[in-house]
């Protein structure tokens, strides 16, 4: 499965998390899913030039145009950004194996329609991380993921913090089979309340088919 997306990230979440936003390259992306195989490919594009990430497992190589990156806090970075991306596309589809100790949380709206909320651990979690925390707000008529709630305890730097994405431009695929989320916002909700990036689905091709 590949997918590209469009985006820009806010101000203060650049300033606040450099290495994760890495705004110079993450803007425009063309990223494949393989999840049988645990592999995502991501190649980001930005005003720095390009940024490719290979995914495989539990590993994580990291190149900036064409250059292999060492850092550790930056192959991090791009571990925990694989991951948290490969839930953004597929939802609870993905969530359903490895999530743990799922429960109930109750109903509660979002943006004037009911949902249900589940509250569930990964283990391993996002990137490196030993073990993340989510909720997910799933609307019950029509079984969507609207909202995806996080920690991410995968760098240094983010530990104990928690961000959300919320979902929404939902569109029907020309086999009318699935349905896939066109627009994205993320904000950070601990340690401070504030936008972080909004991106948009520009394109899907699924198997050769091209659904957008």
């Amino acid at each position: 499965m590949e997918v590209a997306y469009t985006g820009e990230w806010s101000g203060l979440a650049t300033r606040l998390q450099p290495v994760l936003t890495d705004a110079g390259f993450r803007k425009d992306s063309v990223e494949t899913y393989q999840p049988r195989l645990s592999r995502v490919r991501q190649v980001h594009t930005g005003p720095l030039g390009t940024k490719e990430v290979l995914r495989e497992g539990r590993e994580v190589t990291v190149e900036f145009n064409g250059t292999a990156a060492t850092d550790p806090e930056v192959l991090d970075a791009a571990a925990l950004v694989a991951d948290a991306y490969t839930v953004f596309l597929f939802g609870t589809s993905w969530l359903a194996e490895p999530g743990r100790d799922l429960r109930l949380l109750g109903e509660r709206d979002l943006d004037g329609k009911r949902c249900q909320r589940v509250a569930g651990r990964l283990a391993p979690g996002f990137g490196v991380a030993d073990e993340d925390h989510f909720i997910v707000w799933i609307e019950p008529e029509s079984h969507l993921l609207k909202r995806f709630q996080f920690s991410l305890n995968g760098l240094d730097s983010t530990r104990g913090a928690d961000v959300d994405v919320v979902f929404s431009d939902f569109w029907l695929a020309e086999d009318d089979t699935s349905t896939w989320p066109g627009h994205f916002v993320e904000r950070i909700q601990r340690p401070l309340r504030a936008k972080a990036h909004e991106w948009r689905m520009t394109s899907l091709t699924v198997d050769g088919r091209k659904l957008r």
